[in-house]
């Protein structure tokens, strides 16, 4: 919790003004007029003066109203916190979200993300404003009520506390037994969300596979987890929650049998016992309630830990720079290296890179091909050696400024659910219509005017409605969109048919506008007119030339092309 008080510094003061009205308002609405109730009994009916009946009774009700009054306000003034309180919340982890590296999401589920900025946040400012709202306003109540009974007749009112410490004792307990239940509960609901997420995503693949009964059979078994954990829990509930209530039914009990007895001795009045027995209600409802409580703390306690854990997790890319870069003239890797997990994914990377060229790697699948351009955008941090931008380590520069220098296009794109419009004035939102159709022809996307709501038409999640080689043009539009000054091709044509793939490879030697082209890829004809080619293998850069001289050198690169030249011309004759 005070982490949380922390984290809305700025509204602490209106947070516990609140509470305070709530808890005056409370004590007004609750108390005051039960103390007057037995006014009326004593003073009125008790004694056959019933002059002074009417003005105990209008005044009870108008204390009662201006209770409620109070207290509406204070309800007012604490949601204004609790909507703060959820918006920064919210605002906070998003944020973090888009801070941190592909690292902490290999490690994290997207379920486990989703509901955490969902059920988790909620479930913070749920129990900051509203449960310690109500807890706080029945906690004074209820003591304020003990302490008039204790008043009045402490003998009655200490001899209907007798269960109290028993009750005390079974909450302790119940803290503690339902503390591992939920931390397991919110995992599997985790687990649940982000089974439902890749099922969904990957709809399409179950369908082909025929995999429905599979995968309905995976849903009930990872939704018996989660109902059996809470099952576990409620159980747990209803075993607390019927001692208490016994032993609530006893505090009634010893009230009737002694108060009574009390009452025909004359050692107490009955506007007295009319009080006591008016506040047993306020009495009792701390501890009928008590579960009810202790679930929401649990639960806030889980939920508190697990946005906490994602709020201080830091970016193992960390952005330090503070250069600007808009313009550049040379890109060097200096004996460049990578380690993952102590393995090995490059190593002793060097070349440089210049203004206005095309520059191509080329290699068998996994010899660390694509990890170049996330080294260059930062999306790894390498782990020896240096990267310069014009003679300044890549760490000096700001990771925004970098990346706004730079257009990517990786070997698995991503679209948003949104318009064609929308996706390819991504990263250049000052387009205008006719803008996003010229990017679309260079990218050979085209086949977008035949929609019936041309650029405009939305396309589903990811662009499911879209096939792979569609989606590989689109987002190749967004990139050359962006106009960087560099660009980055990782395979992007790996889904295109041979005429396609021609003539994307050509339009991308004759765009309008100068940049450095990186092109990433496993065939000779996306990378033969690039000004150097790096052949790479298991990590390293094994050859570097052109077309003509690496064929020159009968090496990994000749092998390869006459590999694909071989296959090409079988795929031709057949």
């Amino acid at each position: 919790m005070k982490w949380v008080l922390k984290f809305i510094k700025e509204y602490n003061l209106k947070y516990w003004l609140a509470n305070t009205i709530i808890i005056l308002g409370s004590i007004i609405t609750k108390v005051v007029p039960v103390i007057l109730i037995g006014d009326i009994v004593n003073k009125g009916i008790y004694q056959n003066d019933f002059s002074k009946i009417p003005f105990l009774f209008i005044l009870s009700i108008t204390i009662y109203l201006g209770g409620r009054i109070i207290t509406y306000g204070g309800i007012l003034l604490i949601d204004t916190v609790r909507f703060h309180l959820a918006n920064k919340l919210k605002k906070s982890c998003y944020k973090k979200l888009n801070e941190l590296d592909q690292t902490f999401y290999k490690e994290k589920s997207i379920g486990e993300l989703t509901t955490i900025l969902t059920t988790d946040v909620h479930t913070i400012h749920h129990n900051m404003c509203f449960v310690v709202k109500q807890s706080m306003g029945m906690l004074a109540s209820s003591i304020l009520a003990i302490l008039y009974c204790l008043y009045i007749n402490p003998i009655l009112t200490l001899i209907i506390l007798i269960p109290a410490p028993i009750i005390a004792i079974l909450s302790n307990r119940h803290i503690k037994n339902s503390n591992k239940l939920y931390q397991k509960e919110r995992e599997s609901l985790s687990n649940l969300n982000s089974y439902i997420q890749e099922n969904i995503e990957g709809n399409r693949l179950v369908k082909t596979f025929g995999n429905e009964e599979r995968e309905i059979a995976q849903f009930k078994e990872k939704n018996k987890v989660l109902k059996s954990r809470n099952l576990n829990i409620q159980n747990l509930n209803i075993n607390y929650i019927t001692k208490v209530e016994f032993l609530s039914f006893l505090m009634e009990i010893l009230l009737i049998l002694f108060g009574g007895i009390l009452v025909m001795k004359g050692q107490t009045t009955l506007g007295d016992f009319v009080v006591i027995n008016t506040f047993m209600g306020l009495i009792q409802k701390p501890f009928t309630q008590m579960s009810g409580f202790i679930n929401d703390w649990q639960k806030f306690k889980v939920a508190v830990a697990r946005v906490r854990a994602l709020l201080e997790t830091k970016p193992k890319i960390k952005d330090e720079g503070t250069c600007k870069l808009t313009s550049w003239n040379h890109i060097s890797f200096e004996n460049v290296s990578l380690q993952i997990d102590g393995k090995s994914v490059i190593k002793h990377i060097n070349f440089n890179l210049q203004p206005n060229k095309t520059y191509a790697f080329i290699g068998e699948v996994g010899s660390a091909k694509s990890t170049i351009g996330k080294l260059l955008l930062r999306l790894l941090e390498h782990t020896k050696g240096e990267i310069k931008i014009d003679n300044q380590p890549i760490q000096s520069y700001t990771i925004e400024s970098l990346r706004k220098n730079i257009g990517y296009v990786s070997q698995t794109p991503f679209l948003f659910s949104d318009t064609i419009s929308n996706n390819v004035t991504f990263g250049n939102t000052e387009l205008l219509e006719q803008d996003i159709k010229n990017f679309l022809k260079i990218a050979k996307a085209d086949y977008i005017f035949d929609l019936p709501d041309s650029i405009h038409t939305v396309i589903g999640e990811n662009g499911v409605s879209l096939s792979g080689g569609e989606k590989q043009r689109l987002s190749l539009a967004r990139a050359i969109a962006k106009k960087p000054s560099i660009l980055i091709l990782d395979d992007i044509t790996s889904a295109l048919d041979f005429e396609t793939e021609l003539e994307v490879t050509n339009n991308m030697n004759h765009l309008e506008y100068e940049c450095t082209k990186i092109i990433i890829a496993q065939k000779i004809l996306s990378v033969k007119n690039a000004d150097e080619i790096f052949v790479m293998k298991e990590g390293e850069i094994v050859e570097q030339g052109t077309h003509e001289q690496l064929l020159n050198q009968n090496g990994l690169y000749k092998e390869i092309y006459h590999i694909q030249t071989n296959k090409r011309e079988e795929s031709i004759c057949k």
